[in-house]
């Protein structure tokens, strides 16, 4: 299986083209043609999603138009980067992170 048949496969249920898919690949400067023999390569290939995703889904957005329609389930794509970033040990960063507004009286 090559990489760019991997990613394919992994990102194909989200609905992200082969062009999102291709610059994926040139972007994290990995070989669209590549093998995938190893569990090293597979993890390289989910830190190139990790990295990219959540700049992609900035731009994700519910279309319909002249009854076509197109709509991302944003909260599942959402749950499996979490997921993603348990599994690699890497932040997630889709989640918003607490912070501290000011002094409480209380």
């Amino acid at each position: 299986m090559s990489n760019k048949e991997y990613l394919t496969t992994i990102l194909g249920k989200f609905g992200v083209s082969s062009d999102e898919i291709n610059a994926i690949l040139l972007e994290q400067d990995i070989d669209p043609n590549g093998e995938v023999n190893s569990k090293s390569e597979i993890t390289t290939l989910k830190k190139a999603i990790y990295y990219q995703l959540p700049l992609m889904l900035a731009g994700m957005q519910n279309v319909s138009e002249g009854g076509y329609s197109v709509s991302w389930n944003l909260d599942g794509i959402k749950m499996w980067y979490s997921a993603l970033a348990k599994e690699l040990g890497l932040p997630d960063n889709l989640v918003p992170k607490p912070t501290a507004r000011g002094k409480s009286p209380w």
